[in-house]
């Protein structure tokens, strides 16, 4: 058989590509100047403290508050504070801060001359709450540790009086606020049922009240402890078929009200005089009403 030959491959002719018209795309004209950004307001990155290993921020730790001089801001404060006798008790505060603070702000003759007790009851006795009569303001102060040592008998004159636990039961004058006692008795709390305490300076006397024996007696720093059995205080005075009440120092006198059983009474005053002795120290009856 004759073999016959395979087609030639036909060439494919080439086909012109009609030429695609690129439409101009019209450009936005570019501004030759530069446009300058407005400035953009950075907001403030507060930085927080980084707490240390002891709990405390490390800002805090820079700051040593105890290393604060008496003759810079903490003088003046002090200042401010003692100013007004609303705020005694935050100067006082102050002072026991840290040993710096406590030398640096003097200890003033403050008491709580405006203030009255109005809490010290079971079974916190040793919180006392005193009231500001001017803007009733209160103020609770532990005295634990006073406790401990001493009873509590009365507070009178920004002072409260205490008794000694422990025999011969000295009298002990403390001021709440500074938690110090500068006035040493010798004489002891007489062991009788009492009414109601008062004190007085210029001198310091303790006047004390009764109901029996019926009467009104006082010493001063430089009585003596007497015995249990002996009569109290260097200065007593009673009025026979009266019975005392509201003793009240005012203006550097003492004055109480002696009333008997029918209503009818008397207002009894002392006569002291400046760096006068308790034994010298006399009452008297002012006036007399029904």
């Amino acid at each position: 058989m004759e073999k016959k030959n395979a087609p030639a491959a036909i060439a494919a002719e080439p086909v012109a590509a009609e030429p695609v018209a690129s439409e101009p795309v019209a450009s936005e004209p570019v501004a030759s100047e530069a446009v300058a950004a407005e400035p953009v307001a950075a907001e403030p990155v507060v930085s927080k403290p980084v707490a240390s290993e002891g709990g405390a921020s490390k800002r805090g730790a820079s700051v040593n508050w105890a290393s604060l001089m008496a003759d810079g801001p903490l003088h003046k404060i002090g200042e401010c504070l003692l100013a007004n006798e609303e705020y005694v008790d935050t100067y006082s505060a102050m002072r026991q801060v840290c040993r710096n603070w406590r030398s640096g702000l003097p200890e003033p003759d403050v008491h709580l001359h405006e203030w009255i007790m109005v809490d010290h009851a079971l079974p916190r006795a040793t919180e006392f709450t005193f009231l500001q009569l001017g803007t009733s303001r209160y103020v609770t102060i532990d005295l634990s540790e006073v406790h401990a040592r001493y009873y509590f008998v009365g507070f009178c004159r920004g002072v409260i009086v205490l008794a000694q636990k422990n025999p011969p039961h000295k009298i002990r004058l403390l001021n709440p606020l500074t938690k110090t006692s500068n006035t040493m008795f010798e004489a002891q709390m007489p062991s009788v049922f009492l009414d109601s305490v008062a004190v007085m300076k210029s001198p310091t006397m303790v006047f004390v009240s009764a109901h029996y024996p019926e009467g009104i007696a006082w010493v001063d720093e430089s009585t003596p402890t007497n015995d249990i059995y002996e009569d109290w205080g260097e200065g007593r005075f009673s009025i026979e078929h009266h019975s005392l009440r509201c003793i009240t120092p005012f203006n550097g006198e003492l004055y109480a009200i002696a009333v008997d059983n029918s209503g009818d009474g008397q207002l009894v005053c002392t006569n002291v005089q400046s760096e006068q002795r308790a034994s010298t120290v006399k009452m008297e009856t002012l006036i007399s009403f029904p």
